[in-house]
């Protein structure tokens, strides 16, 4: 009866959800709980992939489960236009007292690529100038704007153009992205491309922001040098440019801080936010000074559900226990210890790259001659034994650990061992 079910879901599926998203597996998921998750026919899975870094609790963690319940009980939308209400202010509060400087004020919307696109219109009107300098590596959303300054891979782009215009893309100071040999100093290589850019493309004065990952996501987990993003801060304020640091995946402790700017000690203009800012319910959020958001004209922006009551309280509660129970300070030493297992354990095989990790946001890179092979296999083979992975890189390249930060460690151990066994196999 399970099975007939799996079949008949999987079938209405195929038939009605539109298949222009890339499908990872054909389970039929019937409930989650911690990092583990059950299919309609009754098999259990653990989970390396938190909703893409988004359940940074997990799945249904009791604290938000309450939050959401409660609110819903009471008000499940409203619109922000029309009226104040308790969750949102408080987020709004609570957003102020933990963000990096003086970055106090929140503009609420539904997903990261929806933030990435009112950050890029906020720069625009704020500034009065046209033009945005993005990064090759970088992955910013699906929407128009944000496709426009993503560079992780044309096939985000195709079919598009044309996109944004005087958007400008540099070198995001990984070597992964180079062909051939790569600089000795790629932090002066890719601070020398925005130069270059000036002088050849567009004048600073024409350039309202510079739009980075601290830590890069889709393109290949891989972290921006401190000085790179200090250089950063100087070109931009050396020329009236906003910095706007796209913190989406690697906000709330993923990272080991509470947010990847604070590695840095850059405080950026404007600061996007999403994922695991609500534990897996649709959030987004971009924060700036009061300064800076009373310079954006009122009613040239707007959002239907951003701020939604019940994703709010959701944010509040994930919040709240990420605080209480120190869950950043443990992403920052727990990330180290499954480092440190990692290279004990995989660093014999030639085929690694390099293993490498920033808190809980971990990535084992494969050399590009063997990525393309033995990545998907390492993918299928973890499925076959119930642990659900995701690979990252322009060319898939890296596969990237994205689990909950308060992840019990015998589960951890349970789906490391999986993943080695499974790595162990194919080198």
């Amino acid at each position: 009866m399970k099975h007939a079910e799996t079949e008949y879901l999987r079938g209405l599926a195929k038939k009605h959800i539109s298949p222009v998203s890339t499908r990872v597996t054909d389970l039929v998921i019937r409930r989650a709980k911690g990092v583990r998750f059950w299919t309609a026919d009754g098999s259990e899975y653990i989970d390396f992939v938190s909703g893409v870094a988004s359940n940074g609790l997990g799945h249904a963690h009791e604290s938000m489960v309450k939050a959401i319940q409660e609110q819903a009980e009471d008000l499940i939308h409203f619109g922000l236009n029309y009226g104040y209400y308790e969750s949102v202010v408080k987020l709004s509060e609570k957003i102020a007292q933990i963000a990096p400087g003086n970055l106090e004020t929140v503009f609420f919307s539904n997903s990261g690529g929806e933030a990435i696109d009112g950050a890029i219109k906020m720069a625009r009107a704020v500034t009065g100038r046209p033009g945005i300098i993005a990064f090759d590596g970088s992955f910013h959303g699906r929407t128009l704007g944000a496709t426009s300054v993503t560079g992780s891979s044309s096939k985000y782009r195709t079919s598009y153009e044309p996109l944004l215009g005087e958007v400008y893309h540099a070198t995001y100071p990984y070597p992964g992205l180079l062909k051939g040999d790569v600089p000795k100093d790629m932090t002066s290589y890719s601070l020398s491309q925005i130069e270059s850019l000036f002088e050849l493309r567009i004048s600073p004065e024409r350039v309202a922001a510079i739009l980075i990952e601290p830590v890069m996501g889709e393109g290949g987990y891989y972290p921006a040098p401190i000085e790179f993003l200090q250089g950063l801060r100087e070109i931009a304020d050396k020329h009236g440019i906003l910095l706007i640091f796209d913190e989406v995946q690697t906000g709330f402790g993923r990272t080991g801080k509470m947010f990847a700017s604070e590695h840095s000690g850059v405080v950026p203009d404007i600061l996007v936010l999403a994922k695991a800012l609500s534990g897996g319910m649709p959030l987004g959020a971009i924060v700036a000074s009061r300064a800076l958001h009373e310079k954006w004209p009122t009613g040239a922006h707007g959002s239907t559900f951003g701020g939604n009551p019940v994703s709010c309280a959701a944010a509040l509660a994930s919040i709240d226990v990420i605080e209480t129970e120190n869950l950043v300070k443990r992403s920052e030493w727990l990330g180290k210890k499954i480092v440190n297992r990692l290279k004990a354990n995989l660093q014999k095989y030639r085929d690694i790259k390099e293993i490498r990790g920033v808190g809980m946001m971990i990535g084992i890179e494969f050399q590009p001659d063997v990525a393309s092979r033995i990545v998907p296999a390492i993918k299928e083979k973890c499925l076959e034994r119930h642990l659900l992975i995701m690979s990252c890189g322009v060319n898939g390249q890296t596969i990237r650990l994205m689990l909950p930060l308060n992840i019990i460690e015998e589960d951890m151990e349970e789906g490391l061992t999986i993943l080695e066994s499974a790595i162990g196999e194919l080198m």
